[in-house]
């Protein structure tokens, strides 16, 4: 009995010591927050080294004639038909049902 209180002290000991310390921990987590020298911005603002001009982009840019797209359109046509076409042919080659007389 005796080694069973020891071992809930030791527990609640460790327990409360853990606490202790991450009480401790998140206290000075706040203090540095609430100081002056987190309020500073820690980068420096980036500027960029040069600057693009996008409108003499688009006149040095040919335009693009419109793509044809007939030509796919044709061949996704092509290939559901030809899927339909399997498919009608796999049906027709399943044995139909035999009629037998009855006696």
């Amino acid at each position: 009995m005796d080694i069973v209180l020891k071992a809930v002290a030791a527990l609640c000991a460790g327990v409360a010591l853990m606490a202790g310390v991450q009480m401790l921990g998140l206290l000075s987590v706040k203090q540095y927050l609430m100081s002056d020298t987190a309020k500073r911005p820690a980068m420096p603002v980036m500027k960029p080294a040069y600057t693009w001009d996008t409108g003499k982009m688009a006149t040095a840019i040919p335009k693009m004639p419109p793509i044809d797209t007939k030509a796919g359109e044709r061949a996704a046509l092509g290939a559901i038909n030809r899927q339909i076409d399997l498919q009608i042919r796999a049906g027709n080659a399943v044995p139909g049902p035999t009629f037998r007389h009855m006696r």
